[in-house]
């Protein structure tokens, strides 16, 4: 079956002409690039200036970050100059718990891994996850409130990293009964095998329980993984990035 794309590119010099727009060749910094239309999706992110993306997940004692902390994060990083993938992560431990004890604060928990997180993010120029930004979301805004709350600086100010929410993009383009991860990854044929979640683990990640911890880092990476695999059929039918938060 011909895409819609093979069909455009397979015409004539002058059938090209009548589409002239989408075979305009592309001008940035007095340099000349190809049509958008005869990019890959690569070179498309790098004629963005997107180099690296990073799939980000977090687990949170709830939803709300001022009732709440970080137990874990994780970051499937993309390289796209390279082409490797590297999981970054963080997770707390009995002894960030018992710092914060000694110290009487207990919002101290994850002051730890979210000064670690904002050094794992510095050299990303796109964020992805999944109910990930904006309101009523869930991940960015946390990690943001925590970081204030810990008075932690560093985190991307306004126009330095570009976000994009799968489940903005699985709503947007598809008709699921739900527009979650597993939904997602089962209509694509992923794998959508995942930590079952315990809730015996949450309420152990809590006192610093190292098993409980590790299990809960486990779902985290499992989660990163499919969001990236879910994206990687995305993103040809969404726009390159470009919101700031």
């Amino acid at each position: 079956m011909q895409s819609r794309k093979l069909f455009l590119l397979n015409l004539n010099e002058a059938e090209k002409k009548e589409y002239s727009k989408l075979f305009r060749k592309q001008r940035k910094n007095k340099k000349d690039y190809k049509p958008k239309i005869e990019m890959t999706m690569e070179e498309l992110y790098r004629y963005n200036e997107i180099y690296k993306i990073g799939y980000l997940d977090i687990e949170t004692e709830g939803l709300v970050a001022d009732f709440g902390v970080m137990f874990s994060y994780a970051i499937y990083v993309r390289d796209l100059r390279t082409g490797k993938l590297e999981i970054r992560n963080g997770v707390v431990t009995k002894e960030d718990l018992n710092k914060a004890i000694r110290k009487g604060d207990y919002d101290l928990y994850d002051e730890r891994i979210l000064r670690k997180l904002i050094k794992d993010i510095a050299d990303l120029d796109l964020l992805i996850g999944h109910w990930f930004i904006g309101k009523h979301r869930h991940d960015i805004p946390f990690i943001r409130t925590r970081c204030a709350i810990n008075k932690i600086s560093g985190f991307p100010k306004y126009g330095m990293v570009r976000y994009a929410d799968t489940q903005k993009y699985t709503s947007t383009i598809h008709r699921l009964h739900s527009s979650s991860l597993e939904s997602a990854g089962d209509a694509y044929g992923i794998s959508t095998k995942k930590t079952v979640i315990k809730t015996k683990h949450w309420k152990n990640a809590r006192i610093g329980k190292k098993d409980s911890l590790k299990y809960i880092l486990e779902h985290n990476i499992k989660d990163v993984k499919l969001t990236y695999h879910i994206h990687k059929r995305e993103e040809a039918y969404v726009p390159i990035p470009s919101t700031y938060y």
